[in-house]
């Protein structure tokens, strides 16, 4: 680099090279959160589509009387697993019995 001379004659100081500037780095923590926050608001998105199975359960045990755990959840196309969780809630809330 050139040195330029000042109005007296004096050389000018030489200015340091302008180096990168590093990006700022984000705390191991505040990542952390930041995960969490949009992992919070998918679950809350995912309860709010979550579809009513009792609700269903209700309905179809209505149109089909004698159906059976396995006949309900063939024909709502869910899992045995979440009718039978669905019509135990059912039986505990009121006076149907699973019968």
């Amino acid at each position: 680099m050139k040195t330029q001379r000042t109005v007296d004659g004096a050389p000018t100081p030489e200015s340091p090279d302008p180096s990168p500037v590093p990006s700022p780095v984000v705390p191991q923590r505040s990542a952390r959160r930041a995960t969490a926050r949009r992992a919070s608001s998918r679950r809350a998105t995912a309860r709010q589509h979550k579809d009513d199975v009792e609700g269903r359960i209700v309905e179809y045990v209505k149109e089909h009387p004698h159906s059976t755990t396995g006949d309900i959840a063939k024909g709502l196309n869910a899992s045995r697993d979440a009718i039978a969780e669905g019509r135990s809630h059912i039986v505990r809330a009121s006076d149907v019995s699973k019968d």
